[in-house]
């Protein structure tokens, strides 16, 4: 199953698993070919490859090379890899430095941002088992606009989800979740960025919310957080999102986004020690004794762990700082093009995706088919219906051949030489 639809029907006509192993050379020429019917970096940079590709070319290519340097490395024996632990240390450290997290915060990685969320509702479980031990039946309550990842991971342990409408300007209605706060309640979470509509909800009231009620308050930060912290140095106002509310006590983001590290890599710290300390599980009732992890996975890669150490060390803050401006540069062209488009208009969001509104009547979904035939990929948000690109620090050319495309597909729409049906190959 993939985003859009069932995975692609193939028939095999003969045995693929070889009898007799083949060529380095033609591994790798078949790899290629395999890699080579993918989208490529350019067209696929608003969904496949979002945040991936950088003005500083050399980054990538850094944490690239560095990937692969510690790829058969795995965090599970610490013991044994001093150098890599120090290494995995001196990342988490860089994390607290970047985000601005106070000094005795506590990093934990994890595989990506569903993995964090995991974590977050898991550990605010934990700590209510000790804290809210009558709690039988929890639940959460968070805005409609949360992460779809928090639903997966209720529905994989029985746990309630409220997921509450949202307010008039598509953010979180502080006043609606505090109603639907109950007394089994033991999780809030805002979003900072909301994935839908690129919008933050207002976590300063939900943290006030959370510390009023005792109960757990969790930010979901995985897009935007690598991106917000560079912003704000370069000038750009956003609402207060992290640990200045002191009703926080969680919050991921992802390193293989805006941290431009190779997946799969995300973060989830925690306040302190003592919140930190529900976050771990170590089982020792099997012959081996006990079993110790970073997060819920077994296996933490070193691999991606190196890439984020790597290229943070070439970037620095400076580096970083430059990139975000252009993400900024970047969001204002697209806005500017798109709303040039008769009919067009791109919302306001405080930071990334951007997401705009087609003429009114014209079908959202044969847009979107117009423009995956011309290799330019988007992702829809339904309610209402929107298209969706992430921002990323590309060059001119991307940005102007995506609304160029725009531009054409849109009349051809009109003209009904493009409708739904165009979309239906990729779903």
């Amino acid at each position: 199953m993939g985003y859009f639809g069932n995975e692609h029907q193939v028939s095999f006509a003969s045995r693929v698993f070889p009898k007799r192993g083949r060529t380095e050379a033609e591994v790798m020429a078949h790899l290629d070919e395999f890699g080579g019917k993918d989208v490529d970096d350019n067209h696929g940079h608003a969904i496949v490859y979002a945040m991936t590709l950088m003005n500083h070319l050399d980054a990538a290519r850094i944490s690239k090379v560095a990937n692969m340097n510690f790829v058969k490395k795995n965090m599970l024996f610490k013991e044994l890899m001093v150098g890599t632990e120090r290494m995995s240390l001196e990342v988490k450290r860089m994390v607290i430095e970047i985000l601005n997290y106070p000094d005795d915060a506590r990093v934990r990685f994890t595989s990506g941002g569903s993995e964090s969320l995991y974590c977050a509702i898991n550990t605010a479980r934990q700590w209510a088992k000790v804290e809210r031990p009558r709690i039988a039946e929890p639940e959460i309550v968070v805005p409609y606009s949360i992460h779809a990842a928090m639903s997966k991971w209720c529905r994989y342990t029985g746990i309630k989800i409220k997921r509450v409408p949202l307010g008039p300007d598509f953010r979180a209605d502080v006043k609606a979740i505090e109603k639907a706060v109950t007394a089994n309640t033991i999780f809030i979470a805002g979003s900072a960025p909301c994935w839908p509509y690129g919008l933050y909800d207002n976590i300063e009231a939900l943290s006030a919310l959370a510390e009023s009620r005792g109960i757990w308050m969790h930010v979901d930060a995985c897009l935007g957080g690598f991106l917000a912290a560079f912003v704000e140095r370069a000038g750009h106002k956003l609402p207060v999102w992290d640990f200045r509310n002191p009703g926080v006590r969680s919050i991921s983001a992802d390193l293989h986004k805006y941290g431009f590290a190779c997946k799969p890599l995300s973060s989830i710290t925690y306040r302190n020690k003592e919140f930190e300390k529900y976050h771990a599980f170590a089982p020792s009732d099997w012959p081996d004794g006990p079993y110790n992890t970073e997060s819920m996975l077994g296996s933490t890669p070193a691999g991606p762990i190196a890439s984020a150490w790597a290229v943070m060390q070439f970037l620095g803050e400076e580096g970083y700082v430059d990139l975000a401006k252009r993400c900024l540069q970047v969001k204002k062209r697209y806005i500017e093009g798109i709303n040039a488009i008769e009919g067009m208009k791109c919302w306001e969001s405080d930071l990334s995706p951007l997401v705009f509104e087609v003429p009114r009547g014209m079908d959202t979904f044969a847009v979107m088919g117009g423009l995956f035939d011309r290799q330019f990929y988007c992702l829809p948000c339904l309610q209402p219906p929107l298209i969706k690109i992430i921002v990323d620090p590309v060059t001119d050319e991307v940005v102007d051949g995506f609304v160029g495309a725009l531009r054409e597909v849109v009349d051809l729409v009109k003209k009904g030489s493009i409708t739904i049906e165009n979309l239906k190959p990729y779903m």
